[in-house]
């Protein structure tokens, strides 16, 4: 065993061996001995960070709302101070995480919607709508966006910027090489079109 795991970071390592799984195909067919021996340590180390192999899918899941929530706030703060052009650079966080990483992102939401979810998990995916939810509330606000109900309005964000990241995936998937960049300017085109219609009116941006 790799003495550095004496100081912690087998969780680290087993989260990203994880990951890295995850993204090539699939764990269904992975056991956590079977994890544990790619990485160079017993299985009994590995039970010491995940109790089963569900709750190091769910820890995979939860790393990976953080990480979205962390790039929208990116996303957010460096957009122009409107409503409209912060959503926008939101929604495209959103989308660039669902093409970079389209077999975690199915994983995350499987995850969340698992009735054995965890609090932990259920917190983090929340807070990726919190994030939509106080923009849209920002455009009303300064009367960018129109007046109807916030939430469900919310709601029709994260459709889209879902929708958008899932469909445009299935390319990805299917040829590894397709450039990212089209891809990106495709979504942005469609984001112009829904925000289109959330305003009170069109303001190219």
């Amino acid at each position: 065993m790799n003495a550095s795991y004496h100081h912690g970071d087998l969780k680290t390592v087993l989260l990203a061996f994880a990951r890295e799984q995850l993204e090539r195909a699939s764990l269904d067919g992975l056991s956590m001995r079977e994890m544990a021996k790619a990485v160079g340590v017993s299985h009994t180390a590995a039970y010491r960070h995940f109790q089963d192999k569900r709750a190091l899918l769910e820890a995979v899941a939860v790393q990976g709302f953080e990480e979205m929530v962390a790039a929208g706030r990116t996303a957010e703060d460096t957009a122009p101070s409107d409503a409209r052009a912060k959503l926008k650079s939101l929604g495209l966080a959103y989308v660039r995480f669902g093409l970079r990483h389209p077999r975690r992102l199915a994983h995350m939401f499987n995850a969340v919607s698992n009735p054995q979810a965890t609090a932990e998990l259920m917190h983090v995916g929340a807070q990726l709508f919190e994030l939509l939810f106080q923009l849209v509330r920002e455009g009303q606000q300064q009367e960018v966006f129109r007046g109807d109900d916030a939430r469900q309005m919310t709601h029709a964000c994260w459709a889209m910027v879902h929708g958008l990241s899932s469909l445009l995936s299935i390319s990805i998937l299917q040829t590894p090489e397709v450039d990212l960049n089209a891809q990106m300017l495709s979504a942005g085109q469609s984001l112009e079109v829904f925000l289109d219609g959330l305003c009170t009116k069109r303001v190219k941006i």
